[in-house]
C-alpha cells in the first residue's frame, strides 16, 4: 500500500471516529457544577401550612419579567432578563437576576474555555437596574404576570433561598442553565410544572447554531468561530421550552401562555405587556444570514491563489501560496487541537462535541504546516509532502460526503465552502510540484 494512502486509513481511523461521537456519550459527561449548598424550599402543593403562610404574604407581593434588549458586546447580545418581586406594604421592588460573573475571578479565562464558568443570582432595586440598562441604551419590555398568591408568596420564597451565598452561585451554560432558562424554572417551579407541556412543543424552528448565528452575524471573529465550534448536537430544531434560553423568546412564549387562575378557571399568563424603554440600536435580524455563497466565493479565491502562486518557477512567485500554507495549515493544527479537546475533554462536549469539522480541522495539519511550506518554498515537493496533502485533502472531501448522511449531518456549509476547495488545492499544487521534478 502507497505511503499516503496508508496515511489516509491511520486518519481517518484517529480523526473521523472522533468526528462522529454517539452523541449519547456526549451528554452522559458528568459535569462536576457549581451548585447551592442547601435544598431548595419545597414547591407549592406539598405543605398546607406552608402553602397558608405563602399565601398570606403573597397577597402584597407583584411579579414581573423584565426583558432588556441586546446590547454593545457579545456577551451582551443575547440580552438579559430578571424577575422583579413588589411588596405593596413596603414598598420594596427587587429585581432577581441570574446573569452575574466577575472578569477578575480567579482562573476567569481557563474556566471559560473549559466551560466552567462560574455565574451567581443577585437582586437590585428595580428602578436602579433599569436606569443602569437604560444607559446603555437597552430597551426594557416588562411583563406582569397573573399568578395566585399562594405562587407569588413561593416565587418569594424561592429568591430568598437563592440569594443566599451558600445558595446563588451555578455553573452558567449559554444553552441550557443560563439567567433566561432560571427564570422559566422558577416559574415552572411555582406553577407546578405548567410550562412543560405548552412548552415541549416545537418552537419557530431554529436551532442552537441558527440562534446564535443570527444574533452574531455581524461579529467577524464570533461568527466563523461558532460555525467551526459547534458539532451536529447543536443542529436539531428546538423545542419552546430550549429556545426560551434567550430572554426574547422566553418573554413572547410566556406572553401567550395560559394556566390555572385561583378558581381553576385558564387565564393568560401575562396580564399586562409594556415597554418600558425603547433603545435606538438596529433591530436583531429574524434569520441566520446565508452565508454560504459568500463562503464559496472566499474559499474559491484562496484556492485560486494556492494554484496560481504555487506553479510559478521563482521563489518570489511562490510566496504568496508559502505565505499562505504556513498561515493556513499552522492556525487550522491550532484550531483543530482546540476543537478536539474542546469536543472531548470540557464541559463544552454537549455542543461541540460530535463534530464532522474534525475532519477539516485536526492536528494533522500540524504536518502539512511544515511539510508544505517547505516544498512551496523550495519549489520541490516530496512523498511526505504529497502523502500528507492528499490525506487531508480526502479527509476534507470526505467530512464533506459525510454532511449528506441523515444520521450524521450537520450545518457545517460555510465551513466547507471556504476549508474543502483551500485543502484540495494545495493537494494539487504539491502533485504538479512533484510532477514537475525534485523530492524532499
Amino acid at each position: 500500500m502507497a505511503t499516503w494512502s496508508r496515511a489516509f486509513v491511520f486518519g481517518v481511523a484517529c480523526v473521523a471516529s472522533l468526528a462522529w461521537a454517539p452523541v449519547a456519550a456526549a451528554r452522559d459527561v458528568q459535569l462536576q457544577d457549581a451548585g447551592p449548598s442547601t435544598p431548595p424550599p419545597p414547591a407549592p402543593g406539598v405543605s398546607a401550612s406552608l402553602d397558608s403562610a405563602r399565601a398570606e404574604r403573597g397577597a402584597r407581593l407583584s411579579v414581573a419579567v423584565l426583558t432588556y434588549g441586546p446590547g454593545a458586546f457579545v456577551f451582551e447580545k443575547f440580552g438579559h432578563i430578571a424577575l422583579a418581586l413588589r411588596d405593596s406594604a413596603t414598598g420594596e421592588d427587587i429585581a432577581f437576576n441570574w446573569g452575574m460573573f466577575d472578569f477578575n475571578q480567579p482562573n476567569f479565562l481557563g474556566r471559560f474555555l473549559t466551560g466552567d464558568t462560574k455565574y451567581w443570582m443577585a437582586g437590585y432595586r428595580t428602578e436602579d437596574f433599569n436606569r443602569a440598562y437604560m444607559g446603555e441604551n437597552r430597551s426594557i419590555r416588562r411583563q406582569e404576570l397573573q399568578l395566585t398568591a399562594l405562587q407569588r408568596g413561593a416565587i418569594a420564597d424561592y429568591l430568598a433561598w437563592n440569594a443566599t451565598d451558600a445558595n446563588k452561585y451555578y455553573r452558567y451554560d449559554y444553552y441550557a442553565d443560563n439567567c433566561a432558562t432560571r427564570v422559566r424554572d422558577v416559574l415552572d417551579w411555582a406553577l407546578t410544572g405548567q410550562l412543560r407541556p405548552p412548552f415541549s412543543a416545537v418552537g419557530s424552528g431554529h436551532t442552537w447554531r441558527s440562534e446564535t448565528a443570527r444574533i452574531t452575524a455581524d461579529d467577524p471573529l464570533v461568527y466563523p468561530g461558532i460555525q467551526v465550534a459547534l458539532g451536529r448536537n447543536a443542529d436539531h430544531v428546538l423545542s419552546k421550552w430550549e429556545e426560551s434560553f434567550l430572554p426574547d423568546r422566553l418573554a413572547d412564549h410566556l406572553a401567550a401562555l395560559t394556566v390555572r387562575g385561583d378558581d381553576g378557571a385558564p387565564v393568560r399568563l401575562v396580564q399586562r405587556d409594556d415597554v418600558l424603554f425603547t433603545g435606538d440600536r438596529p433591530a436583531m435580524p429574524l434569520q441566520a444570514p446565508a452565508r454560504v455563497p459568500m463562503a464559496l466565493l472566499l474559499g474559491g479565491a484562496m484556492a485560486g491563489l494556492v494554484l496560481w502562486s504555487a506553479g510559478a518557477r521563482e521563489r518570489a512567485g511562490r510566496l504568496p501560496a508559502t505565505l499562505v500554507a504556513a498561515a493556513w495549515f499552522g492556525i487550522g493544527a491550532t484550531l483543530g487541537t482546540a476543537l478536539l479537546l474542546a469536543g472531548t475533554v470540557t464541559k463544552h462536549v454537549p455542543y461541540m462535541g460530535a463534530n464532522l469539522t474534525l475532519l477539516q480541522l485536526h492536528p494533522l495539519l500540524l504536518v502539512s504546516a511544515v511539510t508544505v511550506t517547505m516544498a512551496l518554498w523550495r519549489g520541490t515537493a516530496g512523498r511526505v509532502a504529497m502523502g500528507v496533502s492528499a490525506v487531508v485533502a480526502l479527509l476534507s472531501v470526505a467530512g464533506a460526503v459525510l454532511h449528506l448522511v441523515p444520521s450524521l449531518t450537520q450545518q457545517g456549509g460555510v465551513v466547507l465552502a471556504v476549508i474543502v476547495p483551500v485543502h484540495v488545492a494545495f493537494a494539487v499544487a504539491m502533485r504538479r510540484l512533484r510532477a514537475r521534478g525534485g523530492t524532499l
